[in-house]
């Protein structure tokens, strides 16, 4: 339940599970579980196409040169030889979860925009704390390829890899694998097409359902108003959870999960670095678009 992680970090986990946090509070004691933040859109559900693998120059280099993917860490245990890639959010895809919001509560939809004001957290900036450099794909695009190079053609595996609750912080990780390992990780569940849980796959599609948009919450839900929030004075603004996904794509060891490099360079883009720094190089400063679509 407890342990250190590569970056030196202390973490607690729960294998094949993923925890709400409503049933997380029940097994730890973490202070921003215990804060209820002011009303906002819930339940919410994004339906994401696109994953993001974000890196620092050295790792950039490393995958150019491979030129693929590959854990660079050490090891032969199935926690070893993991790609981890996370959720790419756009605009657009925060406009689509606000109209499916309103739907399903049965609210005219001529009220302004307003879900992008409550997606403040790490997981939608287009800042990132991993490096300057971000591959983005679809994931069906990852899929395919990694079908075809590690799983003979046939469909990969999905599986409820494990929840990691960090201070103020929940990470839900799904697992992809080749199904001649499955016995590796058999004890694994498979993921599901269920509403409830935190995340699921649908069409091609990582459907998440967040429970914490933000780190501060600046506004909450007003169904009484026109624009259907109201800002939260700054002295009531408290410090709450927030969760996002990844998915790891399990490489064996020795091997490199393969792209040409035109495709790698197609899928390349610069992103800005943000604190905190959770590798060990110094960001790179440079002149970045901004309007780019992907975050």
């Amino acid at each position: 339940m407890d342990r250190i992680n590569r970056r030196g970090h202390k973490e607690k986990y729960f294998v094949g599970k993923h925890l709400r946090f409503c049933e997380i509070k029940y097994q730890i004691l973490n202070n921003y579980l215990s804060t209820y933040p002011p009303r906002f859109p819930c339940p919410t559900e994004f339906h994401v196409s696109e994953l993001r693998h974000d890196t620092n120059f050295s790792g950039l280099q490393a995958i150019l040169s491979d030129p693929g993917f590959k854990d660079p860490g050490t090891g032969t245990n199935a926690s070893q030889g993991l790609v981890w890639w996370s959720l790419a959010i756009t605009g657009n895809g925060i406009a689509d979860a606000e109209r499916r919001f309103l739907l399903q509560k049965g609210v005219d939809n001529g009220c302004k925009p307003f879900l992008y004001k409550f997606t403040s957290s790490p997981a939608f900036r287009k800042a990132s704390r991993l490096g300057n450099f971000r591959f983005t794909f679809p994931i069906t695009e990852l899929l395919e390829s990694y079908a075809d190079q590690f799983c003979q053609g046939r469909a990969p595996q999905m599986r409820i890899y494990e929840t990691v609750v960090y201070k103020q912080e929940v990470m839900y990780a799904v697992v992809v694998h080749a199904p001649d390992v499955q016995k590796e990780f058999k004890k694994y569940p498979l993921l599901e097409d269920c509403s409830t849980a935190p995340c699921s796959f649908q069409d091609g599609k990582i459907v998440w359902r967040p429970q914490g948009l933000s780190k501060t919450h600046a506004f909450r839900l007003a169904p009484a108003s026109k624009t259907l929030v109201k800002k939260v004075p700054r002295k009531k603004r408290k410090f709450c959870m927030w969760d996002h996904v990844v998915l790891a794509f399990h490489v064996p060891q020795d091997k490199i999960f393969r792209f040409e490099k035109e495709t790698l360079v197609k899928h390349l883009s610069l992103c800005q670095g943000t604190l905190p720094n959770l590798n060990t190089e110094g960001f790179i400063k440079c002149e970045f678009e901004a309007n780019s679509d992907h975050q």
